[in-house]
């Protein structure tokens, strides 16, 4: 049997050049575990394929090339040394000279093969340069961690730089038969680990990426290892679940396939709830806070919302919307298949101090119970070009590599979570294609190569666009919305400087698409919502004052009027507290030492003339 579409995609490459190339460097996702069907050429259909264990890289290469045909299949590693394997292991280190003529190649090939033996990585590569010479039998070199022969590709060592120019004579020196050709693989982590210089304008050198396994491919994992999952109690649906499994792991290594499996084996859940396993893998828990919320909460959740966030109903109701679809698992309702897309996202735009921030606060405490499941990042601290790895993390060799990523570390910790990102038109545009994948793919990579998965995270980003625009004679920041406008004046200014701001400004206009219908325009806090703020900070200044000091604070509704009219209203909440602050805070501390009255006293607010009096 010889179908290709039994191999993954980067060996139906290597077939495709290994009679093509003399040299081929392995890159990308080649510390991961490896299912291949070990009787590809015997099997007459694709049932009778046998894949065993999964097994690393060199140990599939060097069990391919033998049942390619090829005679002998040397490895070498700088742990490890030099060994080599033949088909019916009539071949070793001893006699290998012999069998394949290298002596008549070259005479010291004894000598190279001992010092292979003893890790030494010149000998290797000069041993190499002949055995791929010979033309006895054709024979196969792998040498492992070539991404190590050079701390720096580009600017080579000086005992560096004569390994690769070895490594080109022996790809001009390379022995072709009649079907067949000597060759050499390199396995890297990075195609750019290898000189320049080596892989340009050379025919003789190829690159073959080896990516995560496709849809294909986990599929045909789960055809062939579904069965080893744990099955007892239920019925197993393997089916049902063969249909949704490679979507389920989207993006996951084949070594991860198996750890599913695994969990699944030593926490004794069934098949049929692929998902949790899944979900224990990824988050590390059974069961989603999502799913455990209570009924009841979610029935009062506007209730809620609203007595934290003063008059912004409308935002409430979006916010709700997303709670309740996502109790009821319909937030992916309308995809297809499965993905790893958040639960929701919210787009936050309007006045500052009106409770944008505060509504993110909110939907932590009351989805999760914790109003520190909140992720936030102010991105007027990610506006330089070198954000982007700020958020996952430098890739391995460069500087901040040990740190991680802030953002992919924060979602790891706490995959649960509400994941704010302030003010987001001060960014850095590089942070915006972060944004895109994280709203369609719903996960990003860090510089080590692992995952952080934002599928249970509710996303909200806040804006402060719109409020001002720059003067085009001046070039100065002018205010643009204003207080005296109402409600739907002020959300059509708004998202329309939003749009033009993805639109032309950015020049993402995608992204602004990404956001859909999760556009809310926050309103100014108007007269009547400002008495209530301020009587909801007065009460518990009141309330405190009266467990500390035995104070009893007193006011009536013409005082919160008039308290109101001292308030800058355009500055939102903040303003309010601000005047608090100074009004109430600091003149009672004043009045109290002036006064005399430290405790066990009333105290009455009055106002006039502008000035709060207390009495």
């Amino acid at each position: 049997m010889n179908e290709p579409s039994i191999f993954p995609k980067w060996i139906q490459e290597l077939r495709r050049f290994q009679s093509l190339k003399s040299v081929i460097f392995l890159y990308g996702n080649i510390y991961d575990a490896f299912f291949f069907p070990n009787n590809y050429r015997e099997a007459s259909s694709r049932n009778e394929l046998q894949y065993g264990k999964y097994n690393n890289l060199p140990f599939l290469l060097q069990h391919y090339f033998l049942a390619e045909g090829f005679k002998t299949v040397a490895y070498f590693d700088i742990v490890d040394g030099l060994s080599v394997a033949s088909k019916d292991g009539t071949i070793h280190l001893n006699n290998l000279c012999k069998t394949l003529h290298l002596d008549q190649l070259n005479e010291e090939a004894e000598k190279y093969i001992r010092g292979a033996q003893n890790k030494n990585v010149d000998d290797a590569m000069s041993f190499f340069r002949t055995l791929v010479g010979n033309r006895t039998e054709p024979s196969v070199g792998i040498i492992h961690f070539a991404s190590h022969l050079t701390s720096s590709p580009n600017a080579l060592e000086s005992q560096a730089k004569p390994l690769f120019i070895k490594l080109i004579k022996a790809a001009q020196e390379s022995y072709s038969f009649d079907n067949q050709r000597n060759l050499l693989i390199f396995i890297c982590d990075k195609l750019n680990d290898i000189p320049a210089w080596v892989l340009l304008e050379n025919p003789l050198t190829k690159g073959i990426e080896i990516h995560r396994p496709n849809r294909e491919e986990r599929s045909r994992f789960f055809e062939q290892q579904g069965i080893r999952f744990h099955q007892d109690g239920d019925i197993p649906d393997l089916e049902g679940i063969a249909r949704v499994f490679p979507d389920l792991t989207d993006d996951f290594t084949t070594q991860e396939l198996y750890n599913l499996l695994a969990i699944s084996r030593i926490e004794g859940i069934h098949v049929n709830r692929m998902k949790e396993i899944i979900d224990l893998y990824k988050y590390g828990m059974h069961e989603s806070p999502w799913e455990k919320l209570h009924t009841e909460k979610v029935e009062n959740a506007a209730s809620i919302l609203k007595a934290r966030v003063l008059g912004q109903d409308k935002a409430v109701s979006k916010a709700v919307e997303i709670i309740r679809r996502s109790k009821l698992g319909l937030d992916a309702i309308d995809r297809s298949k499965p993905s790893n897309k958040p639960k929701g996202v919210l787009f936050l735009a309007g006045p500052t101090g009106t409770g944008k921030t505060e509504l993110a606060k909110a939907l932590a405490a009351l989805i999760f119970s914790d109003e520190e499941a909140i992720i936030r990042f102010d991105m007027s601290e990610y506006n330089d070009s070198n954000s982007d790895v700020k958020f996952i993390g430098s890739p391995p060799g460069y500087v901040g590599y040990e740190e991680g990523g802030q953002l992919t570390d924060a979602i790891r910790e706490k995959p649960f979570s509400i994941v704010l990102f302030d003010e987001i038109e001060k960014a850095h545009p590089k942070i915006f294609d972060k944004f895109l994948q994280i709203l369609d793919d719903g996960r990003l990579t860090d510089g080590k190569g692992e995952t952080a998965y934002f599928s249970q995270c509710l996303i909200v980003f806040t804006s402060n666009l719109g409020m001002y625009r720059v003067d085009e004679q001046t070039g100065a920041r002018v205010p643009f919305a204003q207080y005296e406008d109402n409600h739907e004046a002020l959300s059509e200014k708004i998202q329309g400087e939003i749009r033009h701001f993805f639109g032309s400004i950015l020049g993402r206009p995608e992204i602004f698409n990404r956001f859909g219908d999760n556009f809310v325009v926050f309103d100014f806090i108007r007269k009547d919502i400002a008495s209530r703020i301020a009587e909801k900070n007065l009460a518990v200044i009141r309330h405190n004052l009266k467990q500390l000091r035995n104070i009893d604070l007193q006011y009536d509704d013409a005082f919160i009027l008039g308290f109101i009219e001292l308030c800058d209203l355009q500055m939102g909440g903040r303003g309010i507290v601000n005047r608090i602050e100074t009004h109430i805070k600091n003149g009672l501390t004043n009045y109290l030492f002036e006064s005399g009255k430290f405790s066990d006293a009333a105290i009455q607010l009055q106002i006039s003339d502008g000035n709060v009096h207390f009495l």
